[in-house]
């Protein structure tokens, strides 16, 4: 796992990130920051088209 970061703007998407164990960072002008960890994998639910993977947290 190289990216520490997983990010949507998909509010559905990240409700099911959160329900999965995903630790919210941070939620700013819509976009939904998670921690990326390597002990939780997605669901069949979530649309990872709708996902972003990045090293970077902005304030």
């Amino acid at each position: 796992m190289k990216q520490k970061f997983i990010t949507t703007q998909d509010i559905p998407t990240a409700i099911l990130l959160s329900k999965q164990g995903y630790q919210q960072v941070q939620n700013t002008n819509g976009i939904y920051v998670f921690l990326n960890t390597e002990k939780l994998r997605f669901s069949n639910d979530i649309d990872i088209t709708k996902i972003q993977y990045s090293n970077m947290l902005t304030f």
